[in-house]
């Protein structure tokens, strides 16, 4: 196959390869790429987690409110949505959440998204205090700037899976 000379040269400066084929005549030049650095891939920690649903333990000595206003204005920053998430170490409904969030199955639908994590029984007082009242769990809030809710949720019923609705809420308040 006969490549013509301008096209030759144009492949060769732009692969940055600098090496004649043998058919190439004399009289064709080869232009030189300039040098390139290289630098190293970002570490997995230094890559954007917008991507990921991101759960954020609770800080037990902070009041909740404060807290909740803080975490809010931090996710917002970062382009994410804030959501209250309380659960109990009990709660097979929440465990089951729970494992659905760490398997990453929920990454791409509510990557946007950060759980402000909570005990119901450790810090059921000092919610309530901030009101994020709750009489079952898991119960999720969407709080307002004040730090207050704005919108909630709480599973109800009856087996493992009453969390699943909680997912529709979640999409729907999705950035």
């Amino acid at each position: 196959m006969t490549v013509p000379k301008r096209c030759l040269a144009m492949l060769l400066a732009v692969t940055g390869c600098s090496r004649a084929t043998p058919d190439a005549k004399p009289d064709v030049v080869v232009a030189k790429a300039e040098p390139v650095t290289v630098t190293a891939a970002p570490s997995a920690s230094a890559l954007p987690t917008t991507s990921r649903l991101r759960v954020v333990e609770a800080d037990a000595e902070e009041g909740a409110a404060s807290l909740i206003r803080t975490k809010r204005l931090e996710a917002k920053a970062e382009g994410r949505t804030l959501v209250v998430f309380v659960s109990a170490t009990w709660c097979e409904p929440c465990k089951r959440f729970k494992a659905e969030i760490a398997s990453g199955r929920l990454d791409a639908r509510l990557g946007k998204t950060t759980l402000l994590a909570f005990d119901a029984d450790r810090d059921g007082d000092r919610l309530g205090a901030a009101g994020y009242t709750f009489r079952f769990v898991p119960f999720v809030a969407l709080p307002a700037a004040n730090g207050s809710p704005a919108e909630r949720f709480e599973a109800a019923g009856d087996g493992s899976e009453v969390w699943r609705p909680i997912l529709t809420t979640l999409d729907r308040w999705q950035l």
